[in-house]
Order: structure tokens, then sequence, then C-alpha cells
């Protein structure tokens, strides 16, 4: 965790806001550079959102506006905002012309006059990424042959279809062959090259593509767990409800300060398991039929989440052991067959054609490698997730680790972590919301994990099969008889 020092960050939810100006496309013939508007002054409310299942960042801002802005600077859908704000001490956000790309006005919300002040109007501003605009203008259809984060990259960079000039942070992949995009926008394009490839140093399959403070990130989801194919990832940060702090609150070495950024404000269970929904979607097993279009033969593989589980990294992996006992179903029979969930790859049947031979030059990449592991992971990122209300910190971004402690709702003094719910936690999307007029800033987390910290219990009590009842009715006898 970043050392905060009390003279840089000396209250919780304190940010820098340097920067918050629009930028007109129009330009004063004596001046060389286009007109601007600083919004600081009227602007009510701002949030930003970055998520690692959206290609980019997005916002908006609330104003009030007594000047009628828009008369002085018309907004058309063609307008610039630029953007500089960080938690003091922090590293945060710089979308500036001198530092950064400035963020795109896309739309303005609905007015509403001020019932107090007849010159008072409340708007909001809708802004993302300039890339979202090049998304919609643009379309690939072209082949692309070698590794697939080189057509990744070209999509990215090139003046035909992204034309970004931001960072991208690219893991490399294990595929190397032909591909055809048939007329896909460039962030669909991506998408679905994402969905093609493996990881060079993991056992995931498919990629994420998606933007935050640091740039633009093209990866594997292990990869934000683990850190160079061999080792877990660091937590970026702890966090602790209010229960658990006033148990630590001894500690002399804590600052006060960091303490109570370390708090979280609320903090709500989504959806911690659909066994039904997951038994569907293919999160325990799956069975993909592979028809080769080619040999003329059919294949059938079938997906394990127990044995899958064993090859990966996950968030409670410690050092660079591979646990196998903490996964997110407990090692039990399903019923008196003797069987696990992991056992019935025919609960999620999937059938696709492919081609083998089509490139003699590249390799083919199986379907067979890919979809089943996507198919379980996606089912996986919806179990065990939570929101969290904290206060700003700019120190985080969507892909980081923390660990959240939390409490066992038990009454009596003595306060315990729960051992299934606490640990650590993957942040999948950030909000930011600073609200001006109260100066504070602070930030909901979405996070997930795919493991427990406490492996659960096995089963060692026998089965709970029922009676047996096995006798078939005649439903006609049946009702003749109570006549």
């Amino acid at each position: 965790m970043a050392t905060l020092e009390r003279d840089i960050l000396d209250k919780v939810g304190k940010y820098n806001l340097s920067t918050l100006e629009i930028i007109s496309y129009r330009q004063d013939k004596e001046e060389s550079a286009p007109k601007t508007m600083d919004i600081r002054g009227i602007t009510l409310t701002m949030s930003l959102t970055e998520d690692i299942f959206s290609n980019c960042l997005n916002g908006s801002v609330m104003v009030y506006d007594t000047q009628d802005v828009r008369s002085m600077l018309p907004l058309t859908g063609l307008e610039r905002l630029a953007f500089k704000f960080e938690t003091p001490g922090l590293p945060g956000y710089d979308m500036t012309v001198e530092n950064g790309v400035p963020f795109q006005i896309y739309k303005v919300d609905t007015i509403r006059k001020d019932k107090q002040n007849d010159r008072g109007q409340f708007y909001k501003i809708y802004f993302c990424s300039p890339e979202m605009i090049n998304n919609q203008i643009s379309t690939v259809s072209r082949a692309y042959a070698g590794p697939i984060e080189n057509g990744v990259k070209d999509i990215f960079r090139s003046d035909k279809y992204l034309n970004s000039k931001k960072k991208l942070h690219v893991e490399d992949t294990a595929t190397n062959a032909k591909y055809v995009i048939p007329s896909l926008k460039p962030f669909k394009a991506i998408n679905f090259l994402s969905s093609q490839c493996r990881s060079g140093k993991y056992n995931n399959a498919g990629y994420l593509f998606y933007e935050n403070s640091q740039g633009f990130h093209f990866r594997s989801f292990e990869s934000m767990l683990a850190m160079g194919g061999a080792v877990a990832r660091p937590t970026r940060f702890n966090y602790m409800t209010q229960i658990v702090q006033a148990k630590d609150s001894k500690k002399d070495e804590v600052k006060d300060i960091q303490r109570r950024l370390q708090t979280v404000i609320h903090y709500e269970f989504g959806k911690q398991v659909d066994a039904i929904e997951n038994i569907k979607n293919g999160l325990y097993a799956n069975r993909l039929v592979v028809h080769d279009a080619f040999n003329k033969t059919i294949k059938t593989h079938d997906f394990n989440y127990k044995d899958n589980y064993e090859k990966e990294f996950h968030l409670e992996s410690v050092g660079d052991e591979l646990d196998n006992t903490k996964g997110i179903i407990p090692d039990m029979q399903l019923n008196d067959t003797g069987k696990g969930l992991y056992e019935y790859p025919n609960a999620k049947k999937m059938v696709v054609t492919e081609t083998s031979k089509v490139h003699n030059d590249y390799e083919f990449v199986p379907t067979s490698d890919t979809l089943p592991k996507i198919t379980s992971q996606k089912t996986g990122y919806k179990n065990m997730n939570m929101s969290l209300l904290v206060y700003g910190n700019t120190l985080l971004n969507c892909g980081d680790v923390i660990n959240f402690t939390v409490p066992v709702m038990q009454p009596g003094e003595e306060v315990l972590p729960n051992p299934y719910t606490s640990g650590r936690y993957v942040i999948m999307a950030i909000k930011h919301t600073i609200a001006v007029t109260t100066q504070n800033h602070t930030m909901v987390l979405r996070c997930m994990k795919d493991s427990v910290r406490t492996p659960y219990p096995k089963e060692t009590d026998p089965l709970i099969t029922g009676k047996d009842d096995i006798n078939e009715v005649n439903i006609y006898n049946e009702d003749i008889a109570t006549l």
C-alpha cells in the first residue's frame, strides 16, 4: 500500500480537481487554440467509471448553469472535456491536452429549469474516451496473420480504426493464426480476437480488453491474479468494516488517516451462488461437440471445473502454489450416484463446426482449447461478488486485487472474520463520484472472487437421499377407490 503523508492527504474524501473544462470545436481567427470554458464553478457532481468488461472510460458531469453556457459555447457533440483529478499525493487521471487525451462529449441530457431561480437550469453532460467515437465511425474488414496481439495493436493504432495515442498494455498470446474480421466495429473485432486466444503464460482462455487510468489493457483474467506466470499477485489495498477497524484501533503504528481510508462505508453482497444457473451455463461442467468439416470427424470434449481449477492461479493462491482445495464448490457428492457437480458435462452442451486445414502455414487454435474454459469463466464472474462504498482513492484501478475483511454477523464482543467471504477480491469496476458542493470523493468498487480463503469442509456425513417410495399408482384406480 502506498505511503500517505498527513500534510498531503489530511482528510479522507479529499481530492484535487485541477482541470475540468470544455474545449470547443471552434477557434477564433486571432487565437492559436480552440475556445475553452472552465466549468468547475457550475459543476455539482461528476462521475467516472472504469470496468474490465467495458472497453472505454465513461462518465458524466451534472451542472447548475445560471449563465446559459450553451449560448456562449454551444454543445453539439463535437466538444472535448479536459479533465485532471487525483487523490492528493497519489497518481490519478490526466486527460488534458498537455499530458493526455481529453474525453469526448457525446450527449447532453434533459435540461430542467430551477423552480427557485428563473435563470438557473440543471443538465447532465456525458463523456467518453474518444476511441468510442472512432469505434462508431469505422469498420474492420480484413484478414490478420500471426500472433493475435498484432491484430489488436493494428486495430488500436491504425488511423483507419481506433487511431488511439494512448498507452496499450499487452500480454503476449500463444496464438499464431490467420483470422478474417468480417466487417465488424473495431471494439467488436478486438473482443472477437480476445475470445479466440489463449495466454502464453497462464492456463486461462480468452482475454479482456478494457481501459483504466493507466491506459488500455489486453490481457487474460489470470494475469490479474498472478505475476510473471509464477507467483500470486500482491494485494493492492486492504479494506475493513468499521467493526473490524474498531477491533484494530489499539494499533499505535496505524495512522488515523490511513485507517479511515481503509474503512468500508457500506458493503452489499450481490448474488453469491445460483447452482441452477451455474449448471445451466456450464460453470461446473460442459461438453463441446466439434464437427471438423475438412476431416469429416466429430469429437467430444468434456470440461471439468475441478480438474481445470488445479491448473490455474486463483485469488487465494499463495506464492507460487496452486492450491486445489479452495474452489467455489465443496468436495461433495451431488446425490447417491457418487458424482460431484463437475462430473455432469451434459448439463451444458455446445456444438460447433470448424475446419482445421484452412491454412497450412499457421497454427490452428482448436475451439476445444478456448470455448469450454471461457464458458465456465464467464459464469464464474457472476458468483461471489459484492459492492463496496469507500472513500476516494485514485491509487486503485479496475483489475487490481484488494483484501476485504468481512466480520461474522453474530452476537457478542468478539469480532471474527468470515472464513469464506473474507479475503482477496479483484476489482471488476470502479465508479468515482465527486460531490463538488460537499468537497467529497467516494468510490463504488464492484468486486468478485473465484476462490475462498478457507477451504469448504469436506463431506463426512452420509448423504440424505430420502426414503424410497417407488410405487407406481394408477390415478384412475385411485379415484375409483376413493368413491
